[in-house]
This record gives C-alpha cells, structure tokens and sequence, in this order.
C-alpha cells in the first residue's frame, strides 16, 4: 500500500525536477545567444540603429538566433526566430549614473548616425514580450511559461 502512494509522487519529483532543468537550460541558451548577438554589435562599426533594414542589426539577429550572420541551419532553440528579437540603443544621462533609451532624432545627441548623431553608450537585445516555452507534465497541462531574457552591452564600436 506505501509503494502504491510512493512511487507516483516520486514520478512527480523526477519529471519537475528534469522540466526545472529543461527550463534552465533553455533560458541559458537564449541568454548566451543574446550575449553573443549583443557583443558582435557592441564591437560593430557604422551600425545605423535607427535603420531597423541595417544588415549589421540582421546579421546580430541571425547570430543570435542561428549562430551564423547568414540565418542558416536550425535555430539554437526550437521556435526561435530572428522577428523575436528586440534591439534598442540607449545613452548615458549626463552627470548622473542613469541610462535612457536613445532617440532616432536629428539632434546631435541622437544614435541616428546618419543625420550627425553618435553611436549609442549601450546596446539592449532581449526577446520582447518574452520567449513562450511550453511545459509538459505527465497528464497535466501546465500551459506556458514566458521567458524573459534582456542582455545590456556597453558599445565599445563606433
């Protein structure tokens, strides 16, 4: 009778505890993949962040997601696509330790490189609304979780 109770809850521990790991592994994986993406761009040159058509930002958007600038092969997480991800260029506040989004404007302090502004102090790539990861458990559904992965890189390029 104790085996009857024992051996289902012990099926319980083991497939969360290897779902837990799944879900570790998958949000490792993204996050090296955004890292990556974020250091080739912080280290790229002449990069027109306001230009959502740049090939540097689709080369960083098929790094991050294929491990390649060409977007081929297979994903390095199944269900991942380049539309997915997000990159934004943010600036140093003067005189204080705070960060803010950059504008795509002809003023001097802008990041839009092409109308006279400077390239961005920082670089943020992260997944938008999130990475939706589905978590299967034996009998139950347990719906989807949203894995929210965001990577800042200060921009060493120019």
């Amino acid at each position: 009778m104790e085996l009857a109770v024992q051996i289902p809850l012990m099926m319980a521990i083991l497939f969360g505890a290897v779902e837990i790991g799944r879900v570790f592994y998958i949000y490792h994986t993204l996050q090296k993949g955004l890292r990556g993406g974020a250091g080739l761009l912080a280290r790229s040159t002449n990069v027109a962040y306001c230009n959502s058509a740049d090939l540097t930002l689709a080369d960083a958007r098929n790094f991050i997601v294929y491990g390649n600038l060409q977007g081929e092969g297979t994903p390095i997480v199944q269900g991942l696509t380049p539309d997915m991800i997000q990159i934004f260029p943010e600036r140093n506040v003067a005189d204080t330790t705070g960060v803010i989004a950059c504008l795509c404007t002809e003023d001097v302090d802008s990041c839009d490189t092409s109308s006279g502004g400077r390239a961005p102090d920082f670089i943020v790539v992260n997944l938008g609304g999130g990475f939706p990861l589905a978590v299967p458990f034996p009998f139950v559904n347990l719906g989807t979780i949203n894995l929210k992965v965001s990577v800042r890189m200060p921009v060493t390029g120019g």
